[in-house]
Protein backbone atom coordinates (compact mmCIF):
# COMPACT_ATOMS: atom_id res chain seq x y z
CA UNK A 1 0.00 0.00 0.00
CA UNK A 2 1.42 3.35 -1.01
CA UNK A 3 2.35 6.17 1.74
CA UNK A 4 0.00 9.08 1.93
CA UNK A 5 2.25 11.94 0.08
CA UNK A 6 -0.12 14.26 1.56
CA UNK A 7 1.48 14.37 4.40
CA UNK A 8 4.74 16.08 3.25
CA UNK A 9 5.04 19.04 5.37
CA UNK A 10 3.29 18.17 8.16
CA UNK A 11 5.24 19.28 11.88
CA UNK A 12 5.29 17.75 14.98
CA UNK A 13 6.58 18.42 17.83
CA UNK A 14 7.97 16.63 21.55
CA UNK A 15 7.96 17.03 24.95
CA UNK A 16 11.10 18.23 26.53
CA UNK A 17 13.28 15.27 27.26
CA UNK A 18 15.54 15.66 30.60
CA UNK A 19 19.08 14.29 30.40
CA UNK A 20 20.01 11.72 32.51
CA UNK A 21 23.13 10.81 33.48
CA UNK A 22 22.74 7.64 34.50
CA UNK A 23 20.65 6.76 30.81
CA UNK A 24 23.45 8.45 29.32
CA UNK A 25 26.05 6.77 30.36
CA UNK A 26 24.37 3.25 30.02
CA UNK A 27 23.50 4.41 26.19
CA UNK A 28 27.55 5.31 26.05
CA UNK A 29 28.26 1.53 27.52
CA UNK A 30 25.30 -0.26 24.93
CA UNK A 31 27.80 0.25 21.91
CA UNK A 32 31.02 -0.84 23.69
CA UNK A 33 32.09 2.60 24.30
CA UNK A 34 35.39 3.69 26.61
CA UNK A 35 35.95 7.37 26.16
CA UNK A 36 36.19 9.09 29.31
CA UNK A 37 34.21 12.85 28.32
CA UNK A 38 31.07 10.26 29.18
CA UNK A 39 32.17 8.49 32.26
CA UNK A 40 34.80 10.83 34.01
CA UNK A 41 33.49 13.76 36.17
CA UNK A 42 36.88 14.42 37.51
CA UNK A 43 37.53 15.63 33.95
CA UNK A 44 36.93 20.02 33.44
CA UNK A 45 33.29 20.99 32.89
CA UNK A 46 32.24 17.21 33.78
CA UNK A 47 31.28 15.02 31.20
CA UNK A 48 29.32 15.53 28.22
CA UNK A 49 26.29 12.81 26.45
CA UNK A 50 27.36 10.46 24.12
CA UNK A 51 26.89 12.78 20.71
CA UNK A 52 25.23 9.43 19.42
CA UNK A 53 22.42 9.79 22.78
CA UNK A 54 20.78 11.89 20.06
CA UNK A 55 18.56 8.79 19.01
CA UNK A 56 17.20 8.84 22.17
CA UNK A 57 17.12 12.60 22.78
CA UNK A 58 15.98 13.65 19.02
CA UNK A 59 13.98 10.97 18.21
CA UNK A 60 10.55 12.54 19.94
CA UNK A 61 9.71 13.37 16.41
CA UNK A 62 9.83 10.03 14.85
CA UNK A 63 7.94 8.16 17.27
CA UNK A 64 4.93 10.12 16.69
CA UNK A 65 5.62 9.70 13.06
CA UNK A 66 5.88 5.84 13.25
CA UNK A 67 2.47 5.82 14.70
CA UNK A 68 0.73 8.62 12.71
CA UNK A 69 -2.11 6.84 11.30
CA UNK A 70 -2.44 9.49 8.44
CA UNK A 71 0.74 8.51 6.90
CA UNK A 72 -0.54 4.76 6.34
CA UNK A 73 3.04 3.32 7.35
CA UNK A 74 3.33 -0.82 7.91
CA UNK A 75 5.54 -0.71 11.54
CA UNK A 76 5.58 -4.57 10.22
CA UNK A 77 7.73 -4.44 7.19
CA UNK A 78 9.81 -1.18 8.81
CA UNK A 79 13.98 -0.75 8.61
CA UNK A 80 16.01 2.05 9.31
CA UNK A 81 17.37 3.28 5.89
CA UNK A 82 19.61 6.27 6.49
CA UNK A 83 20.39 8.96 8.88
CA UNK A 84 22.24 12.20 9.39
CA UNK A 85 23.32 14.00 12.21
CA UNK A 86 25.11 17.33 12.81
CA UNK A 87 25.90 18.28 16.23
CA UNK A 88 25.92 22.06 17.31
CA UNK A 89 26.62 22.33 20.67
CA UNK A 90 27.23 19.21 23.51
CA UNK A 91 24.32 17.96 25.48
CA UNK A 92 25.03 17.31 29.18
CA UNK A 93 23.44 15.67 31.78
CA UNK A 94 20.53 17.88 33.63
CA UNK A 95 20.13 19.71 29.86
CA UNK A 96 16.60 19.83 29.01
CA UNK A 97 15.71 19.31 25.24
CA UNK A 98 12.95 19.65 22.67
CA UNK A 99 12.63 18.49 18.82
CA UNK A 100 10.58 19.84 15.89
CA UNK A 101 10.27 17.63 12.89
CA UNK A 102 8.68 18.22 9.53
CA UNK A 103 8.18 15.43 6.87
CA UNK A 104 10.38 16.31 3.92
CA UNK A 105 9.46 13.31 1.37
CA UNK A 106 8.34 10.14 0.28
CA UNK A 107 10.55 8.51 -2.26
CA UNK A 108 9.08 5.34 -3.89
CA UNK A 109 11.34 2.61 -4.80
CA UNK A 110 11.00 -1.17 -6.43
CA UNK A 111 10.82 -2.71 -3.26
CA UNK A 112 9.98 -0.27 -0.57
CA UNK A 113 8.68 3.70 0.03
CA UNK A 114 11.38 5.96 1.77
CA UNK A 115 9.62 7.95 4.00
CA UNK A 116 11.78 11.00 5.28
CA UNK A 117 11.99 14.06 7.80
CA UNK A 118 14.38 16.49 9.42
CA UNK A 119 14.42 17.36 12.83
CA UNK A 120 15.96 20.32 15.58
CA UNK A 121 16.42 20.26 18.87
CA UNK A 122 16.88 22.91 21.12
CA UNK A 123 18.26 22.82 25.00
CA UNK A 124 16.82 25.02 27.65
CA UNK A 125 17.78 27.94 26.68
CA UNK A 126 16.42 27.92 23.06
CA UNK A 127 19.82 27.17 20.96
CA UNK A 128 19.76 24.49 18.55
CA UNK A 129 22.08 21.93 19.60
CA UNK A 130 21.26 19.35 16.96
CA UNK A 131 19.89 19.15 13.25
CA UNK A 132 19.13 15.63 11.88
CA UNK A 133 17.32 13.82 8.68
CA UNK A 134 16.19 10.47 9.28
CA UNK A 135 14.90 8.14 6.71
CA UNK A 136 12.67 4.67 7.29
CA UNK A 137 11.81 2.29 4.17
CA UNK A 138 8.72 0.80 4.04
CA UNK A 139 9.33 -3.05 2.84
CA UNK A 140 5.38 -3.18 1.76
CA UNK A 141 5.27 -0.18 -0.22
CA UNK A 142 7.07 -0.68 -3.23
CA UNK A 143 6.23 0.05 -7.03
CA UNK A 144 7.35 -3.55 -8.37
CA UNK A 145 9.33 -1.17 -11.49
CA UNK A 146 12.84 -1.60 -11.45
CA UNK A 147 15.28 1.48 -9.90
CA UNK A 148 16.52 4.28 -12.28
CA UNK A 149 19.87 4.15 -10.88
CA UNK A 150 21.22 0.73 -8.86
CA UNK A 151 23.19 2.10 -6.23
CA UNK A 152 26.89 0.92 -5.96
CA UNK A 153 29.23 0.34 -3.62
CA UNK A 154 32.61 2.51 -2.72
CA UNK A 155 35.89 0.91 -3.28
CA UNK A 156 38.70 3.31 -2.18
CA UNK A 157 42.20 2.61 -2.48
CA UNK A 158 44.00 4.16 0.46
CA UNK A 159 43.04 3.91 4.28
CA UNK A 160 43.50 6.26 7.14
CA UNK A 161 42.40 3.55 9.81
CA UNK A 162 41.48 -0.23 10.12
CA UNK A 163 39.17 -1.06 13.08
CA UNK A 164 37.04 -4.32 14.44
CA UNK A 165 34.28 -4.24 16.45
CA UNK A 166 32.42 -7.84 18.02
CA UNK A 167 28.65 -7.61 17.70
CA UNK A 168 27.71 -9.64 21.25
CA UNK A 169 25.32 -12.18 20.62
CA UNK A 170 23.19 -9.86 23.39
CA UNK A 171 23.76 -6.68 22.21
CA UNK A 172 20.24 -5.73 21.04
CA UNK A 173 18.63 -5.94 23.83
CA UNK A 174 21.81 -4.00 25.76
CA UNK A 175 21.21 -1.13 23.50
CA UNK A 176 17.27 -1.63 23.13
CA UNK A 177 17.02 -0.17 26.73
CA UNK A 178 19.22 3.48 26.62
CA UNK A 179 18.24 3.94 22.93
CA UNK A 180 14.43 2.94 23.44
CA UNK A 181 14.49 0.79 20.30
CA UNK A 182 12.40 -2.05 20.97
CA UNK A 183 11.15 -2.52 17.54
CA UNK A 184 10.61 -6.36 17.63
CA UNK A 185 13.15 -7.02 14.71
CA UNK A 186 16.17 -6.37 17.61
CA UNK A 187 14.58 -8.47 20.25
CA UNK A 188 12.19 -11.65 19.04
CA UNK A 189 13.85 -13.87 17.15
CA UNK A 190 10.31 -15.29 15.79
CA UNK A 191 8.65 -12.15 14.64
CA UNK A 192 12.06 -11.04 12.57
CA UNK A 193 11.85 -14.16 10.77
CA UNK A 194 7.99 -13.91 10.26
CA UNK A 195 9.10 -10.57 8.64
CA UNK A 196 11.18 -11.90 6.08
CA UNK A 197 14.83 -11.30 7.93
CA UNK A 198 17.30 -14.37 9.01
CA UNK A 199 16.35 -13.40 12.81
CA UNK A 200 17.15 -10.89 15.23
CA UNK A 201 19.13 -8.23 13.48
CA UNK A 202 21.29 -4.93 15.25
CA UNK A 203 19.53 -1.65 15.73
CA UNK A 204 20.96 0.34 12.17
CA UNK A 205 21.68 2.88 15.05
CA UNK A 206 23.84 0.82 17.13
CA UNK A 207 25.84 0.77 13.76
CA UNK A 208 26.22 4.15 13.55
CA UNK A 209 27.52 4.74 16.81
CA UNK A 210 30.20 2.32 16.60
CA UNK A 211 30.86 4.43 13.33
CA UNK A 212 31.17 7.39 15.32
CA UNK A 213 33.36 5.43 18.03
CA UNK A 214 35.68 4.95 15.34
CA UNK A 215 35.75 8.43 13.85
CA UNK A 216 36.72 9.93 17.23
CA UNK A 217 39.18 7.33 18.23
CA UNK A 218 40.74 7.68 14.78
CA UNK A 219 40.19 10.87 13.26
CA UNK A 220 40.49 13.41 15.80
CA UNK A 221 42.93 15.01 18.54
CA UNK A 222 42.85 13.05 22.35
CA UNK A 223 39.83 11.82 20.92
CA UNK A 224 37.66 14.49 21.52
CA UNK A 225 33.95 13.73 20.47
CA UNK A 226 33.24 17.44 19.79
CA UNK A 227 35.57 17.25 16.65
CA UNK A 228 32.97 15.07 14.47
CA UNK A 229 30.59 17.48 13.60
CA UNK A 230 28.43 15.49 11.24
CA UNK A 231 27.56 12.21 10.59
CA UNK A 232 26.20 10.53 7.55
CA UNK A 233 25.06 6.30 6.82
CA UNK A 234 23.23 4.38 4.92
CA UNK A 235 22.64 0.88 6.02
CA UNK A 236 23.13 -1.59 3.63
CA UNK A 237 22.55 -4.72 4.66
CA UNK A 238 21.23 -6.28 7.79
CA UNK A 239 24.51 -6.74 10.97
CA UNK A 240 23.47 -9.79 13.02
CA UNK A 241 24.68 -10.66 16.78
CA UNK A 242 27.99 -12.52 16.42
CA UNK A 243 29.51 -10.91 13.85
CA UNK A 244 32.84 -8.75 13.49
CA UNK A 245 32.37 -5.79 11.59
CA UNK A 246 35.31 -4.40 10.09
CA UNK A 247 35.77 -0.23 9.91
CA UNK A 248 38.04 1.81 7.29
CA UNK A 249 38.67 5.56 7.00
CA UNK A 250 39.28 7.47 4.35
CA UNK A 251 40.24 11.43 3.49
CA UNK A 252 36.90 12.45 0.67
CA UNK A 253 37.97 15.88 1.24
CA UNK A 254 40.08 18.85 2.97
CA UNK A 255 38.37 22.00 3.26
CA UNK A 256 39.35 25.10 5.36
CA UNK A 257 37.32 24.23 9.25
CA UNK A 258 37.35 20.25 8.68
CA UNK A 259 37.83 17.42 6.55
CA UNK A 260 35.74 15.07 5.24
CA UNK A 261 36.27 11.24 5.87
CA UNK A 262 34.74 8.32 4.37
CA UNK A 263 33.56 5.39 6.25
CA UNK A 264 33.31 1.84 5.25
CA UNK A 265 31.95 -0.97 7.36
CA UNK A 266 31.96 -4.56 6.45
CA UNK A 267 30.41 -7.90 7.53
CA UNK A 268 32.15 -11.19 8.07
CA UNK A 269 31.38 -11.78 4.18
CA UNK A 270 33.10 -8.65 3.32
CA UNK A 271 30.13 -6.61 2.45
CA UNK A 272 28.85 -3.20 3.39
CA UNK A 273 26.41 -3.18 6.15
CA UNK A 274 27.12 0.80 5.38
CA UNK A 275 26.59 2.67 2.32
CA UNK A 276 28.18 5.89 1.04
CA UNK A 277 28.76 6.85 5.17
CA UNK A 278 30.90 10.35 6.01
CA UNK A 279 31.85 12.15 8.58
CA UNK A 280 33.14 15.83 8.95
CA UNK A 281 36.07 16.60 11.77
CA UNK A 282 36.61 20.08 13.00
CA UNK A 283 40.50 20.85 12.67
Amino acid sequence: MPLNEKVIGKKYKSDPVKISQHESIYYALAYNEDNDAYFDNRRPGGIIAPPMYAVFYGAGPTAQIMFDAEIGINMMFVVHYSQYFEWIKPVKPDDEVTSEGTITHITVKEKGSILGWETVTKNQHGEVVLKAKWEFFDRSAGSGKPDEKPETETNPSQFVFEETMKVKNGQTYIYAEPSGDHNPIHVDDEFAKKVGLPGIILQGLCTMAFSHKMAVDHLTPDRDPLKVRELYVRFARPVLPGQTLRFKGYTIEKLADRTRYGIVALNNDGKDVLRNAWCSVAK
